[in-house]
Formats: C-alpha cells, sequence, structure tokens
C-alpha cells in the first residue's frame, strides 16, 4: 500500500536525560485533506516514522499553531495548549521505555513556570 502522507519535521526537543525527544511536525497527506501540526514523542536515537502523531494532533500548519514545548523533566512534557475539544489528539501519558507524562497549559499557567525552564532549551524551527 502507498502512503500518500509526508511529514516536515518543524521542531525537535530532546528529554533531560537524553533518552527521548518530543517532536512537532506538519503532516500533509495530499490534495483531499488539510495540513496537520503533530506531535510525537520517540527514542532519541530514532528518526520520526511516517506516521501519525502519538501525543498530539490538531489541524494547520505549525508556523501558525504549533504549541511551545518544554521538558519539565525527564517523563513529563509541558504543552502550552490548553486541550479545548478541537484536537483529534490529545494524550496524557505515553509509554517508551518509560512512562511520560503529557501536561497541557494555558500561557498564563505557563508565565508562572517561566523560571524553571532549562535556559539551555532553545524553541526554535528547525
Amino acid at each position: 500500500m502507498i502512503d500518500l502522507c509526508e511529514d516536515d519535521v518543524y521542531l525537535s526537543i530532546i528529554s533531560p536525560d537524553k533518552k527521548c525527544k518530543a517532536v512537532i511536525f506538519e503532516r500533509n497527506c495530499g490534495a483531499t485533506t488539510g495540513f496537520s501540526t503533530q506531535i510525537s514523542i520517540i527514542d532519541a536515537d530514532q528518526e520520526l516514522k511516517n506516521s501519525s502523531g502519538n501525543v498530539f494532533i490538531i489541524d494547520g500548519e505549525p508556523i501558525f499553531v504549533a504549541p511551545k514545548i518544554y521538558w519539565k523533566s525527564d517523563n513529563e512534557l509541558i504543552v502550552n495548549r490548553p486541550v479545548n475539544g478541537t484536537e483529534y489528539k490529545a494524550e496524557t501519558e505515553i509509554f517508551l521505555s518509560n512512562k511520560i507524562h503529557i501536561i497541557y497549559m494555558a500561557s498564563d499557567q505557563l508565565t508562572n513556570k517561566r523560571s524553571s525552564l532549562d535556559r539551555t532549551t532553545v524553541l526554535r524551527p528547525l
């Protein structure tokens, strides 16, 4: 079966323990569907496979709708976007070599947490 979808990585951030990474990417499945922004958490040494995100999916191109993300700890990913029902997927945990929790926060909640950000983590498109 031929897969008509293509994935383009927008941003990739390695976890503090360097065991996994969160990847924001654009998924394009051809003219009959729109662009979507998706997030997958995968092993740090893996390349993104041509498949749907395992954590988060929403309509729109990443340049316009991608949430800011950062690792709070080795097993907690913060997604700067409240879950509001427009998501196709918004998982709160995923299992790789260990359980990873995904926490969704509104911008005002994140502002109060900025002091805990790792200053070496830069959020920018690839």
